[in-house]
């Protein structure tokens, strides 16, 4: 007999990868709903009853941990306390697993977002009696999400084409959806990136790039996905040269751009040369 659809609220600030989470949930026939802050997230809790809530740990105004301490602490009233709340981070080592595991998440997911991990683990804690314990299984250090090694090739279709609604002819034009989308949020971030790194906003640098590094990889833009892993690693280890990461980034929207033939938008020049 199937089983009825489990309601699934989907916690993401990156519009790509909002969009593509819930695409995914909603092809394995869940009911989903999707907010863009923790405060959202909050207010939905407190509305309506979840099964299982996936939680972006990397927001801007509050973070995917402090909306669990909230949650769980009961702010959102008694659903928050006990509902099952999956990770989904771009960090994908021990620490980062440990510090969701502290607040009272109960799984861990990396992005780019494995199609049959989050599918089994919507159905693994969705369905699962809520008794209040907070357990995830061990997960060994997989690293960035971009490993070093061969250069990333700048486009990898393949990665569209293992959408399931798109692999299966069901939703064959979703690929370019996604990708329009990306396109469309592009600008926005590497203009964010060029103008704090000409004025030494290394913070904004960095959450920017955490940001874009999982949306490329989440569409197969693999060289830019790399350079924004590559840009906020650097950060995160106290390296506050920016120097080079305007021209860097530049040069990657720009080989993306001719290998897919879009339109190449104008960033800001003088963030460009600047630094």
């Amino acid at each position: 007999m199937q089983q009825a659809p489990l309601h699934v609220l989907v916690v993401e600030d990156e519009v790509v990868n909002r969009d593509v989470v819930c695409q995914i949930l909603n092809y394995f026939g869940h009911q989903v709903n999707a907010v863009d802050s923790g405060l959202a997230a909050l207010n939905a809790v407190r509305d309506a009853h979840y099964d299982v809530v996936v939680m972006d740990c990397r927001m801007h105004d509050m973070d995917g941990l402090e909306t669990t301490r909230r949650l769980r602490a009961g702010e959102a009233g008694p659903g928050g306390i006990g509902v099952p709340i999956i990770a989904l981070t771009a960090q994908a080592f021990a620490v980062d697993r440990d510090a969701c595991l502290a607040v009272g998440m109960n799984d861990f997911l990396t992005k780019p977002v494995d199609i049959d991990h989050l599918a089994l683990a919507i159905e693994r804690w969705g369905r699962r009696p809520r008794t209040g314990q907070h357990v995830c299984p061990p997960h060994a250090d997989a690293g960035p999400c971009c490993q070093p090694g061969a250069a990333p090739k700048v486009f990898d279709a393949s990665v569209l084409a293992a959408l399931p609604m798109v692999a299966d002819g069901s939703q064959p034009a979703y690929g370019q959806v996604v990708l329009d989308l990306y396109f469309k949020s592009l600008p926005t971030l590497l203009g964010t990136i060029l103008s704090a790194a000409s004025s030494g906003d290394a913070q904004t640098v960095q959450r920017t790039a955490h940001s874009l590094k999982s949306s490329s990889a989440s569409v197969g833009a693999m060289a830019m996905a790399a350079c924004a892993a590559d840009a906020e690693l650097q950060l995160r280890k106290g390296n506050p040269d920016m120097s080079r990461w305007p021209s860097r980034f530049d040069m990657e929207y720009e080989r993306l751009c001719t290998m897919l033939g879009r339109p190449h938008a104008l960033l800001p020049e003088s963030a460009v040369r600047s630094c």
